[in-house]
């Protein structure tokens, strides 16, 4: 091994157990608010949320315009360029803000027709200007994987975050605990960014468009990209707030969030810490294979165990962790896991397009999408909430393979038997370990009891299995815990 790759390498580590604590820290966090507002507010509450997140994910991909993708990529950068791109950021985000006050009522009164909506999104509207102080010193800081600090920033937003929404649905339950929680992240965020993640730099007064326009260029199709997999990943939920009571659309975004937020342990660490590596590596086809082929098993042999047990114990942990008037939440959540599951595959994909430079290929790919995915759940909505998971679940698992084909292999050259190799041994290590777990915990009635004894069983099962299989994953968990 070169010292260049031995260095990229420990680099690589480092960034995968600090943004590791980051995650599994906020996700932590966000799991004991999502059991203890389950059970202050009701679903109609979490359907309002579920329309304004929704919405407000749109606003999040202009408010990053491309251009953090563009900074990672590109490996010189003058700090006049960082200056310019800052203050077009800026300005970005005050014009997403004003054009979310604009559109509030029309959103919630006609698209909608639910008006609370309203004063939630105008609400929420100063969380995108937040977003964009911050964001570029982030991203500068992952470019050079100071994910240290970055870990530490995150942690303590997400505390002050959890906080605001618990005192604020004490005593005033109301969707507004929730948007109160995100508007206090990412003002907190912003702030904490500014004042230990600079790292010396500030922008200076300085502002030249024509000095930035390779970025702006590379960025474009990174936004139209984000903009059109915005409209397939939120097809869901738009299609449910417009077709669903509020309350319906509660009892399925609750699961959603639950399933996306398992994905949030350890798809961040993929995106963030990959995609710099990846683009490190841009120009050496055989490294990049390796280390696609490794974020492949990593991910997946960390997901899919989760996933599993969530598809296979989903009443017990809607009992526990939301409470028995969310216990029609079931079915959906079952749905939900394994959706979830197949999405995780996919996630590791855009950024190799993005470090590769092939973000035009990542735009028509989404653009194919986007007749396939909306379409597909429209018409299934129609049939019932439990027949749109059913179908987001088969969409997920029929489009890995052109996924692959399409994108991945022309990539990196993988193969498609290492490529399903990647996935089918952690899935069988998963399935066999947490099948035997149900199996043996299934006379047991308390919920709380059947987690418990089945966690037991299913874990020790599992690390057995995959050091008879899966030993490269267990060989990779044990260099990141003993770091070195």
């Amino acid at each position: 091994m070169t010292e260049a790759k031995s260095k990229l390498r420990a680099a690589s580590f480092s960034a995968v157990r600090w943004t590791s604590v980051a995650m599994v820290g906020r996700t932590v966090l966000q799991f004991a608010q999502m059991a203890i507002l389950a059970r202050l507010l009701v679903p109609e509450d979490f359907g309002l949320m579920a329309i304004v997140l929704s919405i407000m994910a749109f606003t999040q991909v202009f408010a990053d315009f491309g251009i953090s993708s563009a900074i990672i990529h590109f490996k010189e950068i003058s700090r006049s360029q960082l200056s310019t791109l800052y203050w077009l950021n800026l300005m970005v985000g005050l014009l997403l803000m004003t054009i979310i006050l604009i559109l509030s009522y029309p959103l919630s009164h006609l698209v909608f027709n639910k008006p609370n909506v309203q004063p939630l999104l105008m609400v929420m509207s100063i969380s995108v200007l937040f977003m964009t102080v911050g964001q570029q010193i982030r991203v500068m800081a992952e470019k050079e994987l100071r994910f240290p600090i970055i870990a530490k920033v995150e942690i303590v937003a997400s505390i002050i975050a959890f906080s605001t929404s618990l005192i604020w649905a004490i005593l005033i339950p109301s969707a507004y605990a929730l948007v109160a929680g995100i508007v206090a992240m990412e003002s907190s965020k912003a702030l904490l960014l500014w004042f230990f993640a600079r790292d010396g730099w500030k922008p200076e007064f300085h502002f030249k468009l024509n000095e930035i326009n390779h970025f702006v260029k590379f960025g474009s199709y990174i936004l139209l990209t984000n903009l059109v997999n915005s409209v397939n990943s939120q097809a869901d939920v738009l299609i449910a707030g417009r077709v669903f009571p509020t309350a319906t659309l509660g009892l399925f975004s609750l699961p959603r969030n639950l399933s996306l937020k398992i994905g949030g342990i350890i798809n961040p660490v993929v995106t963030r810490v990959g995609l710099p590596v990846m683009a490190e590596a841009q120009n050496d086809l055989e490294l990049l294979r390796t280390i696609y082929l490794k974020i492949m098993r990593m991910t997946a042999s960390i997901n899919f165990p989760i996933y599993v047990a969530l598809a296979f114990f989903s009443k017990d942990v809607v009992e526990i962790l939301f409470g028995s008037k969310w216990i029609d939440a079931d079915s959906i959540l079952k749905l939900l896991a394994v959706w979830g599951m197949f999405r995780s595959c996919s996630n590791p994909v855009g950024g190799l397009l993005v470090a590769v430079g092939k973000a035009r290929l990542s735009f028509f790919w989404n653009v194919l999408l986007l007749f396939i995915v909306p379409p597909t759940l429209w018409i299934a909505s129609k049939s019932g909430v439990n027949v749109l998971a059913a179908a987001e679940a088969l969409l997920a698992a029929f489009l890995l393979i052109p996924g692959w084909y399409f994108l991945v292999r022309p990539s990196t050259g993988i193969g498609g038997a290492e490529y399903a190799m990647s996935l089918l041994i952690p899935f069988g290590c998963a399935a066999s370990s947490v099948g035997l777990a149900y199996t043996m915990v299934a006379p047991i009635d308390f919920p709380a009891y059947r987690l418990l004894v089945g966690g037991g069983i299913a874990v020790p099962a599992y690390f057995a299995v995959s050091a008879l299989v899966n030993r490269t994953w267990l060989k990779a968990m044990f260099r990141l815990v003993a770091n070195h």
